[in-house]
């Protein structure tokens, strides 16, 4: 897992639809030096019931972009609203 660049803090927008459709979450931030997207962050659903049981180390591929470059590097604590380095327990146990 690679470090984030930043504080952490989810957009209040993205993060209430996270929070609504529930679950595991990873995060995933741009860490090419040469694109424009240097920073951004994705987040990708994981568990049992998804396509990915765990959280792979790059974003994959879509016809929305290239994965490579966005690197994991967090979980989403939907109990703080926040990417942290360790996967948050279900429940809060």
């Amino acid at each position: 897992m690679d470090k984030l660049i930043g504080d952490g803090k989810i957009n209040r927008q993205t993060f209430e639809a996270i929070r609504q459709r529930g679950g595991a979450w990873a995060a995933y931030q741009c860490v090419a030096l040469d694109s424009s997207q240097l920073g951004a962050v994705q987040f990708l659903k994981y568990g049992p019931d998804c396509t990915f049981k765990a959280p792979p180390e790059a974003m994959p591929n879509t016809p929305a972009g290239i994965g490579w470059k966005f690197r994991h590097v967090g979980f989403v604590d939907l109990a703080s609203g926040q990417i942290v380095a360790t996967e948050p327990v279900e429940g809060g146990k």
